[in-house]
Formats: C-alpha cells, sequence, structure tokens
C-alpha cells in the first residue's frame, strides 16, 4: 500500500471500518429467513422513528390504519405505495420534529418532477456500499479514477456553489480524481475528454452511461491507446446499457464494466457481480419489493433501512427490473435495469414501445454519438449528436429501421434532426424521451 493509499485510507477511517463490518454481515447472514428476519428488525426500529417523529409519516400511518411493528417483511407487500409526488407536495411535514436537516438534496428530474429533500451527513453507509460494490473489481483507495460526471446541480448557487466547487476540486486532487463535465456530449467535448483522460492515465473510470458511451463513439480512432491504459474495470451509473454498449466500452478499455444501481433519493442499492453481470441488492440498507407492470417487467417499490432525514418507506423510485425466476418476491439479486415508464413511448393507436428500441436503430449509423427521442403529437423527432454531418441516407437508414423494429410507426411521422447539444435534466443527465 502507498503512503497516498494509507492517508486515504486514515482520513476514510469511518467508512473502511463500516465496510469491514458490512461484508461480515454479508459472510455471517446468507439464508433469506436470517436476512429477512434481520430486516424485519431493522425495519421496525426505522419505522416507529418515521412515526415518532415526521409528521408525513405519523399522518400517513393514521389515514392507512397500519400498525405499529410488522412481523414479518412480507406485511408490508399489503401497504400502499408512496409515489415521488407525495413526497414533493408533502412540504414541511417532512421536516422532523426534532430538528432541521444540516443539508439538502435534489434529485437530477429525470421523471420530470425533481425532488428537494432534507439530508443528514453520511454516516459511512452510502460511501461503503461503494466501497463493497466495486472492491470485486479490484478497487482500493487511492486508485487514479477519471469521472465523467455531472452532479453541479447539487452545489446550489452563488458563493455557495463556488465554496463548493472548490472543496470538490481540493477533495478530488487528494483521492487522485480528475473530473470532467458529463454535460456535453458533442464530438468535440467527447475527443477533449478523451485527451485528459489519456495524459491522467486512470485505473478506473466513472460515468453516466450515455457520456462513458458518446466518449468511445466519438475516439474509435484512439481505442488502441485506450486499451493500453491500464484501466481496471469502467464504472457506469445513471442509466442501464445495452448489451452492445457494454461489449463496446469493454472491448474499447479493454476493462470489464461494474454497474451502479441507486438514486439521489436511495443511494446506492446494487452492483453488478463481476462474473455473472448480476445485480447484487445491499439487503441490508434497502429492502426491494417489486410490483408486476407487463411482460417480465416488475416497478421497484423501495424501503431505506437506515435512518435517514427523510425515511423512504414503500418508495416507488421510477425504475422496472428484471427479475430471475427464484427472486420474485424480494430480490437479494436481479438480472438487469431496464429502464423508466416514463421511458416508454405510446402512440395514439395503442400500441407502444421503450425509448430504447429508437436509441438501438439510430446505432445502426456508427458516427452518431448520443440520441434523444421527443414525442410531439403523432410525430417522432429523434435528435442526435453526430461526428460530422449526416447524410440522407443515414437519415433514410435510422427512420427505415425504426419502422422495422416498431412497425406502428409505418403509420406516423419520424424526423431526424442533428443538434449541437441534447436536452438534459438539472443533474446532467439525458432523457431518453421528452414528450411535447
Amino acid at each position: 500500500m502507498t503512503s497516498r493509499q494509507k492517508i486515504l485510507l486514515l482520513l476514510s477511517s469511518r467508512v473502511w471500518q463500516r465496510s469491514l463490518v458490512r461484508a461480515g454481515l454479508f459472510r455471517v447472514i446468507t439464508a433469506r429467513q436470517d436476512i429477512e428476519r434481520y430486516q424485519t428488525r431493522v425495519f421496525n426500529a426505522v419505522w416507529q422513528d418515521a412515526c415518532a417523529d415526521v409528521p408525513f409519516y405519523e399522518a400517513w400511518r393514521e389515514r392507512n390504519r397500519l400498525p405499529t411493528r410488522v412481523e414479518t417483511v412480507a406485511d408490508l407487500e399489503t401497504w400502499p405505495v408512496i409515489a415521488k409526488r407525495e413526497l414533493q407536495e408533502a412540504g414541511r411535514t417532512l421536516n422532523r420534529k426534532s430538528g432541521p436537516p444540516t443539508g439538502h438534496m435534489m434529485t437530477g428530474g429525470s421523471t420530470g418532477e425533481p425532488l428537494r429533500f432534507g439530508t443528514w451527513p453520511d454516516d459511512g453507509t452510502m460511501s461503503s456500499s461503494q466501497w463493497i460494490g466495486r472492491s470485486g473489481y479490484g478497487y482500493e483507495p487511492g486508485m487514479r479514477q477519471f469521472l465523467l460526471w455531472g452532479h453541479r446541480h447539487l452545489y446550489g448557487k452563488g458563493v455557495r456553489r463556488t465554496v463548493k466547487t472548490m472543496m470538490r476540486a481540493i477533495k478530488d486532487e487528494l483521492s487522485s480524481m480528475k473530473r470532467v463535465s458529463a454535460y456535453d456530449l458533442s464530438a468535440p467535448a467527447m475527443r477533449q475528454a478523451c485527451d485528459r483522460l489519456i495524459r491522467f492515465r486512470p485505473e478506473v473510470i466513472i460515468g453516466f452511461s450515455a457520456a462513458v458511451v458518446a466518449c468511445c463513439r466519438a475516439n474509435r480512432d484512439r481505442r488502441g491507446t485506450s486499451r493500453t491504459l491500464g484501466v481496471k474495470f469502467v464504472l457506469c451509473t445513471a442509466g442501464p446499457l445495452s448489451r452492445d454498449e457494454t461489449a463496446m466500452i469493454e472491448d474499447f478499455f479493454a476493462a470489464p464494466v461494474c454497474m451502479e444501481y441507486g438514486s439521489v433519493e436511495c443511494g446506492p442499492m446494487a452492483y453488478t457481480e463481476p462474473d455473472s453481470g448480476a445485480y447484487k441488492v445491499f439487503w441490508d440498507t434497502h429492502l426491494l419489493q417489486t410490483i408486476p407492470d407487463e411482460d417480465d417487467r416488475h416497478r421497484n417499490i423501495v424501503t431505506r433501512l437506515t435512518r435517514c432525514y427523510v425515511p423512504l418507506i414503500r418508495y416507488d423510485v421510477g425504475d422496472q427490473i428484471e427479475l430471475f425466476p427464484d427472486e420474485r418476491i424480494r430480490p437479494h439479486r436481479f438480472a438487469r435495469v431496464i429502464g423508466r415508464p416514463s421511458d416508454i413511448v405510446r402512440l395514439a393507436d395503442g400500441s407502444s414501445f421503450f425509448g430504447a428500441v429508437i436509441g438501438d436503430c439510430v446505432k445502426q449509423v456508427p458516427r452518431i454519438l448520443a440520441s434523444q427521442t421527443i414525442v410531439r403529437g403523432n410525430e417522432i423527432e429523434i435528435d442526435v449528436l453526430a461526428d460530422g454531418d449526416l447524410t440522407e441516407a443515414e437519415r433514410d437508414l435510422i427512420c427505415g429501421r425504426c419502422r422495422l423494429a416498431v412497425p406502428a410507426l409505418q403509420a406516423h411521422v419520424i424526423v431526424v434532426r442533428q443538434q449541437q447539444a441534447l436536452r438534459t435534466t438539472r443533474g446532467g443527465k439525458v432523457p431518453l424521451v421528452i414528450r411535447e
């Protein structure tokens, strides 16, 4: 271990100790009945705290005639689900009676409904989840990390924004990190990002899925150089990847892809396993209970099992996941993140399809870096970023592929427009589908 790693380990001792405790817990408690016995005990403590100190949950319990404790976490499956809109409208009833929060966070608004909520400082739980999830891919403290990131909306405004930006830069330097904005996915921006990445020679690359994909596509001519950098793994988050995209990234960097599944309000909920690629849930901090939607899609309902300033109980996080046949009730592992119901395009004739289908069709043109679907009445507008001007033949190819993949589009207008930039959320993410 290098001196820098020892210093970082000392500075992060609380996180390190928390990681060791949790890693030991995962090894000792492995049977489903023992896991759920643990979850039940922890949930009852979280629930009692929520009802005693958070007016929203006190009223929610009385309104829905809910018990003060449960005998098993299976009992929660008859409880109502809390939508994000309910928390948005809760206002001051989310403030604890015992005192105000120490800070605030806001979701990136990828569902069109950003949520602002109070927070307490991380007690090491969120950070330890990241350490544990990445350790399977060889992560160690002090590794050189290159970030294609975009959470500037969390920095506030004015002087506070300036101070937080400076503090972030200092922390990045101490932690051997180089951070590049993921807001601009254009070819010039992604070429510059790759320039900095190659000069920095990171051991780990972390970024928004769309940004990492765009970076690889805009720098195909640098594949040979990128494969010699010695990258240990590439961590992608803030959106699922297709199998083709995963394979492209792994080939470009000669390194495996690690997927993090989480959200601003829920924190990290699961990481993929290196061998199987399946998502392994942090069952000690999150209870996942799913509701069938359609086909093999299940809506993810989350209960946080840690004491947070704003508890989340039976919360609809807005994602659909694909489950394994033997993990269809309260999954501790699941196959993949499918996406959000808000990413489903519904046409006037009643047919529907995931917006990712359009993305797969657009990829038939190798020069396209990223895309976004705008639904405007009976018109489907496909906005794209490309390396160079698209030809009419390439536009026709995209439209033809879309109509082949979704026959219902034969009766709809499809327009392909090349843009200088795609629309983003407050958090810098590129929504797959936008409705006008």
